[in-house]
């Protein structure tokens, strides 16, 4: 089993534990630090080199598009540290992975506001 990690950021040893859990003990994690300039250049490392899966850190667009051209991706659900629980400020503590199975994106034109005085 082996699986993209698209993302500057590398994986969390909780990251990689889950990853291990979920797909064996034998999968390869190969992480891809640099940045891309759309969804089809995932989609053709992705091919290109026999992943079975693929972690993904993107904006909601790219997601979309990466669930278009057939990829499901694997995001990382992350909370961010509770202070009242003593956690440090700032820090992320990772939760699970969830697969994008659809992804709709949904926009609308901003309108100005108008000051009535």
């Amino acid at each position: 089993m082996k699986i993209l990690w698209m993302s500057r950021h590398k994986p969390l040893v909780s990251q990689l534990t889950e990853l291990r859990r979920l797909f064996g003990e034998d999968v390869v994690v190969k992480q891809d630090e640099q940045s891309f300039d759309a969804a089809e250049d995932i989609v053709r490392q992705y091919n290109a080199n026999g992943y079975d899966e693929v972690v993904v850190v993107a904006p909601l667009s790219v997601l979309a598009s990466l669930v278009r051209l057939g990829l499901h991706p694997l995001v990382a659900e992350m909370r961010r540290g509770d202070v009242s629980k003593g956690e440090e400020k700032g820090r992320y503590e990772f939760i699970e992975f969830r697969r994008i199975e659809r992804l709709e994106l949904v926009t609308s034109i901003v309108q100005p506001v108008i000051n009535p005085n």
